[in-house]
């Protein structure tokens, strides 16, 4: 008899499915009780595609003896690639009761709770199944997966470090501590890492896409551009590619290429949101609003239960001074989402533009707490206070903006003035000259990005916006324009970089 089940278990092997599945059910009228058979059976009809099958005869295995850990296994598998997680789960869990220290079924069983969304008891799992086995990649791969998607990069970051040390070959493992060095903003390393799964497997358009991302975010433009029309070449129908694309283009300030290449993205499927998004985006940096909320029309129609439709209507109603409209489309996005720091920012604003302050103040205060890093939103809240006449409260934000940003030449004016209510003229003198010098600038900063607007490729307007930059100290934004000259072409662009690195470290 195991002579026999070794040569049906051959034959599956060999992939030789018929032939094994006639072998044991001709051993089956024999020995209808012998679970070894059952199992071969099972197996069988899994490899050829019949998955209820197989779990027929794997149930019929188990309620002879109940006792194997490895058949309810087989039949989580079934289940969890049937996308029936809590069939799955049951599954997973009565191998686990068979078998508490089977890491495989810890891991299965975290991927079934990942799936459903409770992160906590899928880290449990795939922990567990680390501590049960220790050399066990996917686990820890998993699990820096979760915390990549959470937002957690640096907990990402260190199962993934964990994954290539015990699996240097998981592909997987460096790809995924790429975009987590990536969230972090380390770039290089993201680099680092996305050339080494390409060394390995160079037509992987995913991973020339977020190379791309990771030279794009080095401002080395060329290879930024490079892979990611790589990436196109490989799945030239994907549209998150050519949104990136023309974000790396916007960063060049060619915005007409930039939506060119949008509306080639709009050929091939004109009902992805992101795409309008995108547009809507350009038209608004431009300061072309109506436009703009046109775009925002569209994306919105497409993706009508989702807050950031409502949202950048909202905003760019704003700015067109269409205040009532703007609280309707801000209110809709929040009642989707009202912990996001910018909706709530934005009808601070509306309220302050209606010259409503008490009404403002309540979403400036969530908005800062949801997005504590904003400069804007600390400013907005100052004016708060201070229409408020809570010239102590004011102040304090107006400091805390100027600690964030430095040059934000609104706050250094509104300090300037809360100092002067408060009789410290020599603080107010420094910020109010300092608002002066950071005022000018943006003055001729915005004339020199429009000129650029209408002709990026003008390397002369490059060199003035790059010493502009430098005279206010501002080195690393002096240092991006000269990455953007190079990209066009200059010839005196390296050596600027080079001086300019000198001096930003």
């Amino acid at each position: 008899m195991a002579q026999n089940l070794s040569e049906g278990n051959s034959l599956l092997d060999d992939g030789r499915y018929i032939q094994a599945l006639k072998f044991f059910e001709q051993i089956l009228k024999t020995n209808p009780d012998n679970i070894k058979v059952l199992n071969g059976i099972a197996r069988a009809n899994r490899l050829s595609g019949e998955s209820m099958t197989a779990i027929q005869f794997y149930q019929k295995s188990i309620t002879i003896n109940p006792n194997q850990p490895e058949v309810w296994m087989n039949i989580g598998n079934i289940q969890y690639h049937q996308k029936s997680f809590p069939e799955a789960a049951s599954s997973y869990q009565k191998a686990l009761t068979l078998d508490p220290s089977n890491p495989l079924a810890h891991n299965n069983l975290a991927s079934v709770f990942k799936e459903k969304g409770i992160v906590d008891k899928a880290i449990y799992h795939f922990e567990k199944a680390f501590e049960f086995d220790p050399a066990y990649g996917l686990a820890c791969r998993n699990l820096g997966d979760i915390y990549l998607n959470s937002g957690q990069p640096e907990k990402a970051k260190h199962w993934l470090k964990i994954a290539i040390k015990v699996d240097p070959e998981n592909l997987y493992g460096h790809y995924w501590l790429g975009k987590a060095y990536y969230q972090f903003l380390e770039f290089e390393k993201a680099r680092d890492q996305y050339f080494h799964v390409l060394s390995k497997n160079p037509n992987l358009p995913s991973v020339h896409h977020d190379l791309g991302l990771a030279f794009f975010g080095m401002r080395q433009y060329s290879l930024a551009i490079h892979h990611v029309k790589q990436a196109i070449r490989g799945v030239h129908t994907n549209p998150f590619y050519y949104i990136t694309l023309s974000k790396i283009h916007a960063g060049l300030k060619d915005v007409s290429t930039a939506m060119a290449i949008l509306d080639s993205a709009l050929s091939f499927n004109r009902k992805i949101p992101e795409i309008w998004f995108a547009k809507g985006d350009l038209h608004k940096s431009m300061e072309l609003y109506e436009e703009a909320l046109h775009n925002y029309k569209i994306a919105a129609s497409y993706h009508t239960d989702h807050w950031k439709g409502y949202y950048k209507q909202g905003v760019v109603l704003y700015y067109l001074g269409r205040l009532d409209e703007a609280k309707t489309m801000l209110e809709k996005a929040r009642s989707t989402d009202s912990e996001n720091g910018g909706i709530n920012h934005f009808l601070g604003l509306v309220y302050l533009s209606m010259e409503n302050a008490r009404f403002a103040k309540p979403y400036l205060l969530e908005a800062a707490v949801q997005d504590s890093g904003n400069a804007h939103i600390w400013f907005h809240l100052g004016q708060a206070h201070s229409h408020l006449d809570e010239v102590a409260l004011a102040e304090k934000c107006f400091e805390k903006s100027l600690q964030i940003r430095p040059n934000n030449s609104e706050a250094l004016y509104a300090l300037g003035q809360v100092y002067k209510s408060f009789q410290q003229k020599e603080k107010a003198k420094e910020a109010l000259v300092k608002f002066k010098t950071i005022s000018d600038f943006d003055k001729s900063r915005t004339e020199l990005l429009k000129r650029i607007g209408t002709n990026p490729k003008d390397l002369k307007l490059k060199k003035e916006l790059a010493a502009l930059f430098e005279s206010i100290g501002d080195f690393k934004s002096a240092a991006e324009i000269w990455q953007q000259a190079a990209y066009f072409g200059d010839q005196n662009a390296q050596l600027e970089l080079k001086r300019l690195n000198s001096k930003l470290k």
